[in-house]
């Protein structure tokens, strides 16, 4: 299930490049706040367990990037948020409507309208594209050390289906396995040398990441997964969300 956030922003507003541990724990805490006075419960299953969910980067019309923090000259922006947890998805949604706004780095952002996005058809027996709407981070333990999966690293879509598949086991039980689904990067984005790296500081932590133009092949439900959940590592931080073109 996905949403989009619809934002109003001050024409000149900035806020800090690295803003997505700031989204993330502001989210939660718009949750938690809901929770807790109509659905106790559910704030104290959501302690234990989160539940799994990716962010879009922020959606803004017109922005100028500066060194360290972005400049939003729109009036407006928006926020894309996904999870295979519909229910979660619905009770964000009351939480975000109850709070009437969201803080990123102490700048206040009234919230105008969130809208419930239909989920496309995944059908197609050929590959699909998508487009990244957040950059994709997968890493690898090897030793002692944790290296980052680069587009020309040949173990790219075992990483991508292995990890894919741990996070549906925790939804889905069923045959479906990392076999299933192929990962590949768009080879004309390749050939035209764009740069495909990114890197994003969380909590101190620097995250190399792949931000290109995909291809997702093989079984639909798997593919569906990928939508809702985001591809990836660590995507409740903002990365692997990705949407059909």
């Amino acid at each position: 299930m996905r949403i989009k956030i619809n934002l109003l922003s001050e024409s000149g507003t900035t806020i800090p490049f690295d803003y997505n541990y700031n989204i993330y724990l502001n989210l939660r805490r718009i949750l938690f706040e809901y929770l807790q006075v109509h659905k106790p419960k559910f704030m104290n299953r959501y302690k234990n367990s989160f539940p799994s969910f990716t962010f879009s980067q922020l959606m803004i019309p017109k922005r100028e990037i500066k060194p360290g923090y972005i400049q939003i000259n729109s009036s407006y922006f928006s926020l894309f948020i996904s999870s295979v947890d519909e229910r979660f998805i619905e009770y964000l949604i009351n939480a975000l409507y109850a709070k009437k706004f969201m803080i990123i780095f102490s700048k206040l952002f009234e919230i105008r309208k969130i809208d419930i996005l239909e989920s496309p058809e995944f059908s197609s027996p050929g590959p699909m594209k998508f487009k990244m709407m957040s950059p994709l981070f997968l890493a690898k333990k090897e030793r002692e050390k944790i290296r980052f999966i680069r587009p020309e690293d040949a173990d790219l879509n075992a990483c991508f289906a292995e990890e894919l598949i741990q996070q549906r086991r925790k939804y889905v039980k069923d045959e479906l396995g990392p076999d299933q689904i192929k990962l590949s990067i768009d080879q004309n984005y390749i050939e035209q040398k764009k740069r495909m790296s990114r890197f994003f500081t969380i909590r101190n932590i620097n995250y190399k990441t792949i931000l290109a133009p995909i291809f997702l092949e093989g079984d639909a439900a798997l593919i569906k997964f990928a939508y809702d959940n985001g591809i990836g590592s660590k995507t409740h931080y903002g990365f692997g969300m990705i949407d059909p073109v």
